[in-house]
């Protein structure tokens, strides 16, 4: 469902965006406009959840810093669809405005979500990735093959076990000799 949410979404930001670049093109290209800068307004984003900062902290007047951390290290963090770096991440001086943030991880489902960043802040993200049906498939071979050896060598621990009792049973019941002194 999210998927689908996603992709009407996306479709009608394609189909709209040539409206936006007229208006675009009519504003004089500053640090702003730039490519790598985040938006102004968060009802471009109405599609995309935005993801809350898990920690805030005040930094001197002007700068910026996004820790970004993810549930699997070393996943890949895009802003606005360009390559940042892999978790944990840190990054300064991004230029105040919401981003598109999308982490990836070969395995796991791409998880997107809208960041706003904050002059004069400090904010650390955390993305929880979830594994793709393929490898969660592999995971629960791989814990089913586990369990299933735990299983054979406990029963091979008891069957040893058994073994022994039987062997100490059956050394306890040797017949006794016969005495030489023995009548018939």
């Amino acid at each position: 469902m999210k998927r689908i949410l996603f992709i009407v979404g996306l479709i009608s930001i394609i189909s709209l965006s040539p409206f936006f670049a007229q208006d675009a093109e009519s504003q004089p290209k500053n640090e702003q406009n730039d490519e790598k800068a985040g938006s102004d307004s968060a009802d471009a984003f109405a599609i995309i959840p935005e993801l809350e900062a898990e920690e805030v902290s005040n930094l001197s007047f002007g700068r910026t810093k996004a820790v970004f951390k993810t549930s699997v290290k070393s996943s890949a963090i895009y802003l606005n669809g360009n390559l940042q770096g892999r978790t944990p991440l840190t990054i300064s001086s991004l230029v105040e405005g919401y981003y598109l943030l999308r982490a990836e991880k070969e395995g796991y489902k791409p998880v997107e979500n809208f960041v706003y960043i904050e002059n004069s802040k400090a904010k650390t993200f955390y993305v929880e990735l979830e594994m793709d049906e393929e490898t969660q498939k592999r995971m629960d071979a791989r814990s089913e093959r586990a369990a299933q050896r735990e299983a054979e060598k406990a029963a091979q621990r008891e069957a040893e076990k058994a073994q022994a009792s039987n062997e100490s049973a059956q050394s306890a019941e040797v017949p006794a000799e016969s005495g030489i002194g023995d009548a018939k």
